[in-house]
């Protein structure tokens, strides 16, 4: 049987870790294993966390990080081991898939097996051998798990279609707590980024340029939203407001997207087809184009975001 593992970042996680955790252990595919690294919580977190590893032993593996690293290189630092791991154990015909999940959400009880189906459908088209990342929809609630909406990508409204390197490079649309990474993909991260925006994009990106990404609309988990969220899920609406007053905000944040692609270039650029090495140099000569140009550019290599009003907002400062 293919072998799951869920990794798991956690930091001051105590409020909503051991419903979370009851949804994991609750899954109906058995094959699983979750392997969690916190980042220095001062919390009740590690004990709740040891109580569950001493009620499934094997299958639940706690570590704790020297300094804190922050969520997207804590995600990022456990897909590497993990990926050490699974090339270890496909020594012994042992297939190993890595799912990411959040401390605070809650797993439907076949999330694990519906993910994995949809990957094995995309390894059979394209090969077990090809990068590949599968991505569900959630359930947006809120603390007490009341829902705020049946669709967290009809709340975004994201244009999934759109799944393409060059609009990756400017919009990530993939949940991470919803991904599933195959052995091919997890493999390609030897190094962890000092610049990627959140571990899921980076995951995304990569697996645009080397493979393929796959859609599954369907909510897997309740994707919880309260006041402690290192990223939330805000609704269009408020995602606008925010947009047209903070100008400067939106700035920074292009530049961190240029930032991104520029260290995903260096570490890639020799084991990523020419056509994606191509796509990523255009983007990042974006910076070096007049206004005008920029926007042409921005146009023809659709480097682009979702919808009307966010491509406005990007050629205010583009």
């Amino acid at each position: 049987m293919d072998r799951i593992v869920i990794l798991m970042a956690t930091y001051q996680g105590e409020k909503y870790l051991g419903e979370q955790l009851d949804s994991i252990v609750a899954q109906d595919y058995p094959d699983w294993e979750l392997i969690v690294r916190d980042d220095g919580s001062t919390d009740r977190t590690i004990e709740i966390l040891k109580a569950y590893r001493e009620q499934y032993p094997g299958q639940i593996t706690v570590c704790r990080n020297k300094e804190n690293l922050g969520g997207t290189k804590n995600f990022l630092t456990l897909l590497k081991e993990g990926a050490a791991l699974g090339r270890e154990r496909e020594k012994e015909g042992v297939q190993t898939y890595f799912m990411f999940s959040d401390q605070d959400d809650f797993w439907y009880k076949d999330k694990l097996r519906r993910t994995l189906l949809r990957m094995k459908q995309v390894e059979a088209r394209y090969g077990a051998q090809v990068p590949a990342l599968v991505f569900t929809d959630a359930r947006v609630v809120d603390g007490g798990r009341k829902e705020l909406s049946s669709s967290f990508f009809a709340l975004q409204r994201f244009h999934l279609h759109r799944r393409t390197l060059s609009h990756l490079l400017m919009e990530n649309m993939v949940i991470g707590c919803t991904s599933m990474m195959n052995a091919a993909l997890a493999n390609l991260v030897e190094e962890v980024p000092k610049h990627a925006r959140y571990h899921d994009w980076w995951m995304a990106l990569l697996a645009a340029a080397t493979g393929h990404t796959s859609y599954l609309p369907k909510a897997t988990l309740d994707y919880r939203q309260h006041g402690d969220n290192v990223v939330g899920a805000q609704d269009f609406a408020a995602y606008v407001k925010q947009r047209a007053c903070a100008l400067s905000g939106l700035k920074e944040s292009l530049a961190a997207n240029f930032c991104q692609a520029e260290e995903f270039y260096q570490i890639y650029r020799e084991k990523i087809p020419l056509d994606a090495a191509v796509r990523i140099k255009d983007f990042l000569h974006l910076k070096e184009r007049r206004v005008f140009a920029r926007r042409v550019m921005a146009l023809r290599g659709g480097y682009l975001k979702s919808g009307l009003l966010r491509n406005v907002g990007l050629f205010l400062i583009l």
